[in-house]
């Protein structure tokens, strides 16, 4: 046999029940707490009215001792017709000697089984149309008892009686108060059906869309600003795609069209070897290109996936910055610029050798690239504090405000911009490099008085053993 699954309840739904589910426990757990203490104080005041009967029955006997039994037979023949509308019963115990009124089953049945003394207690006699209040009330002042009892008949109907009424009430109230739930549920729920409004309407080439918010400050107002805020990240995340995307096909399209123009006029007509050679060597220009771009990417790609694990081990920065400065004199003499490296004694970071290469090297090229001749360019390494801080400053054109935000961008690159390599990542690269251990950088630039770049790393703690920089070169 095949059942079909049933379909899960809707959030309002679900809420509604639950709802209605506790609030009919309340009024049942409402409804036995009241008819409990209404019992109570029902019993009470026959319990009052029992034991005022058998003080008062009692103090007449006392007052005609003599003739005590015929005394307070008539006394209680008395007390019974006037009270025959509740149910009164007296049994006296005189002895041997038993008297009951009025001369009922009941009463007899009451006679023939003793209660013994203590407080009032509730007795179910058998063929009774209702239970029986009771007291045994002695004294051995007068030598005999009494056994007073009362119908419940009157109580019980009464206690029925409000158990119907707040039935109905309850039923009514109940009825009223789940179509009121599933006002409010509506009514709570209305910015959640807003917002999924407002998800379908979302669309990836347009993310613009935002959840609305109530300005209550509520769990739901949090949830929407939660997920705004998710929205404008995927947003920035995208145009960064997009961007991405795009730059990177223009920087691959410019030198493969360069080749292939090269390769076309290059086979258009016969010619000379040394003509064969430059076009070879201008192909050979723009495979380095092509590769230094793409191994660019590459890296990037991994970084943002976590695939790019660091070698950390204590060095000496000073030393590094020392031999990335040695290995761009050559360069720098032939441009006319002056690159001068300003050292306080060894600073000690805990990182990657290799990497922390490569962000000195991007530093120091980026900014030998962008200085005019006879310039000079600053190369400082120092320990301020728990930080290790390395600059690195030149005297070239320097980068305009509007762009000084920008800097660290892929492939961002504006007249005045830095790069690195002529692609634009290699800034980015660096950016990611001190990310990954734990440090900050920035960039200080006016227009035509040079730029800085400020790197701060997590410094060594004192006393910690270092790695030389030719030892550190493996991980």
């Amino acid at each position: 046999m095949c059942f079909a699954k049933s379909r899960p309840l809707g959030l309002r739904t679900r809420l509604t029940l639950w709802t209605s589910l506790v609030l009919a426990v309340s009024l049942a757990a409402g409804f036995a707490w009241v008819h409990h203490g209404l019992r109570k104080v029902l019993e009470a005041r026959n319990d009052a009215f029992l034991e005022r009967k058998a003080t008062e029955l009692l103090a007449g006997v006392a007052d005609h001792r003599p003739e005590r039994t015929s005394v307070l037979v008539a006394e209680i023949e008395r007390e019974v017709a006037a009270y025959e509308a509740e149910g009164l019963i007296v049994v006296v115990r005189d002895g041997p000697r038993i008297s009951v009124a009025p001369g009922t089953d009941a009463a007899r049945r009451l006679a023939d089984q003793p209660v013994p003394p203590g407080p009032p207690r509730t007795l179910d006699l058998i063929d009774s149309n209702a239970p029986l209040r009771v007291l045994h009330a002695p004294s051995e002042q007068v030598g005999l008892s009494l056994q007073l009892g009362i119908s419940l008949a009157e109580t019980e109907a009464t206690l029925a009686e409000f158990a119907r009424n707040v039935a109905g009430g309850s039923l009514v109230f109940l009825v009223v108060a789940v179509a009121g739930g599933l006002f409010l549920s509506r009514q709570a729920l209305r910015p959640v059906a807003e917002s999924i409004r407002t998800a379908r309407r979302l669309d990836p080439a347009n993310l613009s869309e935002r959840l609305p918010r109530t300005g209550a400050n509520d769990e739901l107002d949090e949830l929407a600003g939660t997920i705004n805020g998710l929205l404008d990240r995927l947003a920035a995340y995208h145009a960064q795609v997009i961007r991405f995307t795009a730059d990177a096909s223009h920087e691959l399209r410019s030198p493969l069209a360069a080749m292939r123009a090269a390769v076309e006029v290059a086979l258009q007509r016969p010619r000379e070897i040394h003509e064969y050679r430059n076009v070879l060597a201008s192909l050979g220009e723009q495979c380095e290109r092509l590769t230094s771009l793409v191994n660019g990417l590459l890296l990037l790609a991994r970084a943002d996936a976590g695939e790019i694990p660091l070698c950390a081990k204590a060095l000496d920065l000073t030393a590094l910055a020392e031999e990335v400065a040695e290995m761009f004199e050559f360069l720098a003499e032939e441009r006319e610029i002056q690159l001068v490296t300003e050292t306080t004694g060894p600073v000690s970071v805990l990182g990657d050798r290799s990497r922390l290469w490569q962000l000195v090297t991007n530093l120091l090229d980026n900014a030998i690239r962008f200085t005019e001749p006879s310039g000079s360019v600053t190369l400082r390494v120092e320990a301020v504090g728990d930080r290790a801080l390395l600059r690195v400053q030149d005297t070239g054109k320097g980068i305009a405000p509007d762009h000084l935000p920008h800097v660290f961008e892929r492939f961002y690159q504006e007249d005045a911009a830095r790069t690195s390599g002529g692609c634009g990542l290699g800034l980015s690269i660096c950016h990611w490099i001190v990310k990954a251990h734990g440090g900050t950088i920035e960039a200080e630039s006016r227009d035509g008085q040079g730029t800085a770049f400020m790197v701060a790393l997590p410094l060594m703690p004192a006393g910690a053993p270092l790695v030389s920089t030719e030892t550190s070169k493996t991980c």
